[in-house]
C-alpha cells in the first residue's frame, strides 16, 4: 500500500510541476491556462471535500500542497515578464536575469505563502522555522563554499577576471538566494511534511528528489542533460535529508545556493556587461 501511494504522490507531484512549469513552453497559450485553471478547479475541490471523515481526508494536506504550487508557479509564469518588461529589462543581461529570477521567486513564494495563511496553515509547516539552525547553516555554508570553489574552477569562469567577477557579484548573489530559496519552499518545503505521514520520511525525499530532477527536464544550458539530472538528484536527496536533519529549510537553502553557483557562474560570463 505505501508503495502505491508513493508512486501516486509522485507522478502526480512530477504532472503538476510538468504541466506548470517544465512543458510549458510546448503548450499552446489556450493549452496552458485552460489547464491552470482545471487544475485549480480540480484541487481546490479535492481539497475542500477531503475533510474529516471522508474517504480522502488524509490526503487533504497533499491536496492543499498541489493547489497552492500551482497558485504560485501561476503567479510567477504570468506576472514576472510583465514586471521585467516595466522595469526595461532583458533576459540578456546579467541584471536582468537576476532581477527576473528575483521576480519570479518572490511572486511564486508570495502566492505559497497567501495561500498558507488563507488556509490556516503555518509558516512552520513550510519548513520556514529555526530548526536546529546553527548545525543547518553550518552544513550549507560548508557546502557552500566548496560549491564555490568548484565553480571559479570552471575555464569559463576562470577567464572572467577578477574585476568583472566583482562586478557581477552581486547579480549573481541575487540570482542564486532568490532561487534557492523560492525552490527549497516550492519542491520541499511545501511537500516534505505533508508526504512524510503517507509513505515515511526517506520515501518523502525520495519522491520529492524525483519530482525535482524531472521538473527540470527542459533545461537547456547543461551540456549533458542525463549527467545533469543525476547530479541534480544527488543534490535533492542531500537537500532533502539536510531539512528533514534540521527541521528547517535554512541549511538547504545556503547549500542549493551554493550548487546553483555551478550553473549560473558559466552564464554570466558568456555575457557582456550589466
Amino acid at each position: 500500500m505505501r508503495l502505491r501511494v508513493f508512486a501516486i504522490l509522485t507522478t502526480c507531484g512530477f504532472l503538476i510541476f510538468a504541466f506548470t512549469m517544465t512543458f510549458v513552453p510546448l503548450m499552446p497559450a489556450w493549452a496552458n491556462y485552460a489547464t491552470r485553471a482545471g487544475l485549480l478547479v480540480v484541487l481546490g475541490a479535492l481539497w475542500w471535500v477531503a475533510r474529516d471523515g471522508y474517504r480522502l481526508s488524509r490526503f487533504r494536506p497533499v491536496f492543499f500542497a498541489y493547489f497552492t504550487a500551482v497558485v504560485g508557479l501561476s503567479l510567477g509564469f504570468f506576472l514576472a515578464d510583465p514586471g521585467l518588461k516595466l522595469l526595461g529589462l532583458t533576459t540578456q543581461t546579467p541584471i536582468g536575469i537576476a532581477v527576473a529570477k528575483l521576480l519570479q521567486a518572490s511572486l511564486i513564494v508570495i502566492g505559497i505563502l497567501a495561500v498558507a495563511r488563507i488556509c490556516g496553515e503555518s509558516s512552520a509547516s513550510l519548513y520556514i522555522r529555526k530548526g536546529r539552525l546553527i548545525l543547518g547553516l553550518s552544513v550549507g555554508v560548508i557546502t557552500a563554499a566548496a560549491l564555490l570553489v568548484l565553480s571559479l574552477l570552471q575555464p569559463a569562469v576562470r577567464a572572467l577576471g577578477s574585476a568583472k567577477f566583482m562586478s557581477l557579484a552581486p547579480w549573481i548573489l541575487l540570482f542564486v538566494v532568490s532561487n534557492a530559496f523560492m525552490e527549497e519552499l516550492l519542491f520541499r518545503g511545501l511537500f516534505l511534511g505533508r508526504y512524510e505521514p503517507l509513505i515515511g520520511r526517506w520515501p518523502a525525499v525520495l519522491s520529492t528528489g524525483l519530482a525535482f530532477t524531472l521538473a527540470h527536464m527542459q533545461v537547456t544550458y547543461a551540456p549533458a542533460l542525463l549527467v545533469f539530472l543525476v547530479v541534480t538528484f544527488g543534490f535533492s536527496i542531500a537537500w532533502g535529508w539536510l531539512m528533514q536533519k534540521t527541521e528547517s529549510l535554512w541549511g538547504s537553502v545556503v547549500f542549493h545556493a551554493g550548487a546553483d553557483l555551478l550553473i549560473i557562474l558559466p552564464i554570466f560570463s558568456s555575457l557582456g556587461a550589466a
